[in-house]
């Protein structure tokens, strides 16, 4: 076979991937280079003109701002969240529950952190669990590899479903699908086999966690193996909703309806002493840690953004408009999801290229619920006009960050996918797909999720991830004459695990608890976990796809 044209092909990726892990470029620096890498090759090596070219990328462009809406809105209920006092009160009233802190890790990183991941999403989650735990007495070195390994299982749902919904939307005019099946069923296809996967896997996440934390803290990993009952409890209590959400509903709500329903029951169950530990475990006495444990941030110091004092009830209160909104207009039974896809905003047929793009602001959960309940945050917690004014800008400034990045990735992808036909070739990315399946065949199904693991390990986003590497998964399944579904799903589930090791939020994390030049350590201590996440989920799926045939 002739290798140079896939690895040209592939040549826009491999060199985001360099840039950002050999050279530590962020990625809104990366994916540019990358998106400009592929139309030259594009426009060069497969003779696409112009005009296709621009076509490719306004579509795009109009897929981005679909996304980057969801993502606005869910930072900025975020933001006025802690303006308000709200998300202080929400961790405080969790964190009060038991002094065992085994018990605190598994509240705090594995159940609120999952809540953070299907509310905001875009490394929230460590970023606000791991200073709380910090705040709580716990040494930061433990609490930023607690709740990057934490952040996994919620992850492949993410910000309302964006990992699914956003970023295979690039599949839309590539995958062909009966004529019965919209492309919404295709995606809850996708949504369900990845809530099976973490159903079987994410169980055990909480009680790795734990062991991590006894094996650093003590050297064994007997005392976190102790208390298995609960932390398998604290896993069933959110796997198991979130995958019943993921088959029933919509892709979009797994995360947080699972984190909303696991939380009152795990803290209600421990109150009541239902496999609580007899005996506290704490970490060793402050004398006896390790330099490397802290840094310019001491364990027990509060470094959250506390705000004004209101009540845990009132706090939660927007939280749970949002996921009664979202039932509401996602569940067909309630006939407000055909409603709200009347108002439609895009361009079929670009430039007269038969490229299009459609996006249904109503539809899309940015606008109803989160910037909906972001304007009445302001009222239901009685803010200060400088806090709403101060929580817009720092949103505005974080979406502008993401914007670029996102933006370049899906401009990247759309070239990649729209560069058939001109010069004969077939598109980049089949070309790359046919060589990677004429190697691999059905092996594929170990190598998928890896894959996966590798976009969100450079990119930073499990979002970014599907975005770069959906299509090429589609196809190589395709070519391989594997099931496409499972395929895909395991390209969700293994950006997810890289999420656990990613660069962006690894510095992220490290930054906000005083630890920044530790990045390699973290890295190595959650790599084992995360491959072997990866390689699990691959070996799950391929051992049942040869039981069914």
């Amino acid at each position: 076979m002739n290798w140079i044209m896939p690895v040209v092909a592939l040549l826009p990726i491999v060199i985001v991937g360099i840039l950002m892990v050999g050279f530590m470029w962020p990625s809104r620096k990366a994916m540019p280079v990358g998106c400009l890498a592929a139309a030259a090759i594009a426009f060069i090596g497969w003779e696409v003109p112009i005009r296709k070219l621009t076509a490719a990328s306004l579509a795009g462009i109009i897929n981005a701002l679909d996304i980057l809406l969801i993502v606005f809105g869910a930072i900025l209920i975020l933001q006025l969240m802690k303006r308000s006092g709200g998300m202080n009160a929400i961790s405080h009233s969790m964190s009060s529950v038991s002094r065992d802190r085994r018990v605190q890790a598994l509240i705090i990183a594995w159940l609120f952190g999952s809540f953070l991941e299907g509310a905001a999403g875009f490394g929230t989650p460590a970023a606000v669990a791991a200073p709380l735990l910090v705040g709580m007495g716990f040494p930061p070195l433990i609490a930023a590899v607690l709740t990057l390994v934490a952040d996994s299982t919620a992850v492949s749902f993410g910000a309302v479903g964006v990992p699914i919904r956003g970023g295979f939307e690039p599949l839309r005019d590539v995958v062909s699908l009966p004529d019965s099946m919209a492309f919404d069923c295709f995606l809850h296809n996708i949504g369900a086999h990845v809530g099976i996967v973490h159903f079987a896997l994410g169980t055990f996440i909480p009680l790795i966690m734990i062991g991590l934390m006894t094996k650093m803290a003590e050297g064994s990993y007997r005392k976190g193996l102790e208390i298995w009952p609960l932390a398998l409890f604290a896993g069933v209590v959110f796997t198991t909703p979130q995958m019943l959400v993921a088959l029933f509903i919509s892709p979009e709500l797994p995360a947080l309806l699972g984190s909303l329903i696991a939380l009152p029951i795990f803290l209600i169950a421990v109150s009541r002493g239902f496999l609580k530990p007899k005996e506290e475990w704490n970490f060793p006495a402050r004398n006896l840690w390790p330099s490397s444990w802290e840094g310019t941030i001491q364990a027990g110091a509060d470094v959250s953004q506390a705000g004004p004092a209101i009540s845990a009830r009132r706090a939660w209160l927007p939280y749970l408009i949002v996921g009664l909104l979202l039932l509401v207009t996602r569940i067909e039974a309630f006939q407000v999801s055909g409603w709200l896809r009347l108002l439609y905003v895009g361009w079929d047929n670009i430039l007269g290229t038969g490229i299009g793009e459609v996006i249904y602001p109503l539809r899309n959960p940015g606008l109803i619920p989160f910037v909906l309940v972001a304007l009445l945050i302001p009222f239901l917690h009685r803010m200060e006009q400088s806090d709403i004014v101060s929580a817009w800008k720092e949103t505005a400034s974080m979406i502008g960050s993401a914007s670029v990045a996102l933006i370049s990735a899906l401009v990247m992808v759309y070239i990649m996918i729209n560069s058939d036909g001109a010069s004969g070739r077939e598109a980049m990315l089949i070309v790359v797909a046919r060589a990677a399946a004429d190697v691999t065949g059905e092996s594929w199904y170990l190598i998928s999720p890896l894959v996966g693991a590798l976009g969100t390990f450079i990119s930073g986003s499990n979002t970014v991830s599907n975005i770069m590497f959906g299509v090429l998964q589609y196809d190589t399944g395709v070519q391989s004459g594997l099931l496409v579904v499972p395929v895909l799903a395991l390209q969700a589930v293994g950006g997810a695990a890289g999420n656990m090791i990613c660069v962006h939020n690894v510095v992220a994390v490290l930054t906000t608890v005083g630890l920044i030049g530790k990045e390699g350590s973290v890295v190595r201590k959650n790599a084992i976990v995360a491959v072997g996440y990866a390689l699990l989920a691959g070996a799950l799926v391929w051992i049942v796809a040869r039981l069914i045939g």
